[in-house]
């Protein structure tokens, strides 16, 4: 499993933590007295905020996508701009009604800054824009932070150690020490917190990219800027209750995946970073169908193991798809025009929102920067 994938997905929760970390001040996390009583966790900075993801609906028969066309871009873009053109969509329902869905990533260098100016004039011609959830907002509500973390707090008197095989465990602690994210009491985390802080040490110890230029922050803070409403596709809650719902199996095959990545996870990154940044929709799509491919014949794993992997992929990806063509749906049918921006592994190929929304009866066009 190449953990990097990750980062075109929309549960940014991975990847907020990175930038929450890096501050060397660190809140305590007091052992609990009793079961019921919930430690102190830190309070994260860039993360998702709680909204019900509606239940999926049969899609109706398909419809082709049609050919490109022009869609007006209101002003003109900076020379920087030019040369970076991540893959974007113009949606009209039968109705008439417009949205414009743009896969985003969750990490990024200056390039991002020149994407955000090729695409604002877009998202200034918008009602609202949603995303999966507003974490510019959540960055300044503590408490709520902080109800979504209690929940990854061990509260029985076990530490971490007691669930990780001795070897792992050691290989574990020791990126975490190397990128300092190891305060002692983040021992207490389970197996699904260090999960998602293996990812976020991984990509401070061996990219260059960043998860504070994440382009979901940069539409936020442009819309602030603009009075745009920022509209919430998912929520934190949802994403953290996601993300502590697996087996602990799980999450030992992926802090194992992660760490065994290390050689090739910074060039494996920056590939597909460019990829994103250059729009080439068939190289990109395929891939994202080359590591599904590659998880299918999963060589490595037993068939429990597979299927442990296989219910995350379906969960993470497929199933929230679901959810997020009913809420595009739902935006079209109001009348506004949102931009709608997730990660970008939610647009790609048969189960993702190009077509499911192609397959609900939308009008789906990529869209000429």
């Amino acid at each position: 499993m190449k953990r990097w994938i990750a980062i075109l997905l929309a549960v940014v929760t991975l990847f907020s933590l990175a930038a929450c970390t890096r501050h060397p001040q660190q809140p305590e996390i007091e052992p609990p007295v009793e079961e019921s009583a919930a430690p102190e966790t830190p309070a994260p900075t860039e993360e998702p905020i709680p909204t019900e993801t509606p239940a999926p609906t049969e899609a109706p028969a398909p419809t082709e996508t049609p050919a490109p066309t022009e869609a007006p871009v209101p002003t003109e873009t900076p020379a920087a701009a030019a040369s970076v053109s991540p893959l974007m969509w113009k949606v009209t329902d039968a109705d008439g009604h417009t949205l414009y869905l743009f896969g985003t990533i969750h990490v990024g260098d200056e390039r991002n800054d020149a994407v955000l100016a090729r695409i604002s004039p877009v998202l200034e011609s918008c009602d609202a824009l949603a995303v999966e959830f507003d974490t510019v907002a959540y960055q300044e509500d503590t408490q709520r932070a902080m109800d979504d973390l209690t929940q990854y707090v061990l509260t029985d008197g076990s530490t971490v150690s007691d669930y990780m095989p001795e070897e792992l465990y050691q290989r574990a602690s020791d990126l975490l020490q190397e990128a300092g994210l190891y305060p002692m009491l983040f021992s207490r985390y389970n197996l699904a917190m260090w999960s998602q802080l293996i990812d976020s040490a991984m990509l401070m110890q061996y990219t260059t990219l960043d998860a504070e230029k994440s382009m979901d922050g940069l539409l936020i803070r442009r819309a602030y800027e603009k009075e745009i409403p920022v509209l919430d596709v998912e929520s934190s809650a949802f994403q953290m209750d996601l993300l502590n719902s697996f087996d602990n199996e799980l999450y030992l095959i992926l802090i194992e995946s992660s760490l065994d990545s290390a050689d090739s996870y910074g060039e494996d990154l920056s590939s597909m970073y460019e990829l994103w940044l250059s729009g080439d929709r068939e190289a990109f799509w395929a891939l994202l169908a080359g590591e599904e491919a590659e998880e299918e014949a999963a060589g490595d794993y037993t068939e429990d193991q597979i299927a442990l992997i296989e219910d995350y992929n379906r969960k993470l990806l497929d199933e929230r798809n679901l959810g997020m063509r009913d809420r595009a749906l739902e935006y079209l049918a109001s009348g506004d025009t949102v931009f709608f921006a997730v990660g970008a592994a939610h647009m790609a190929n048969d189960a993702g929102l190009v077509k499911l929304l192609a397959d609900a009866g939308c009008t789906v066009e990529p869209f000429a920067y």
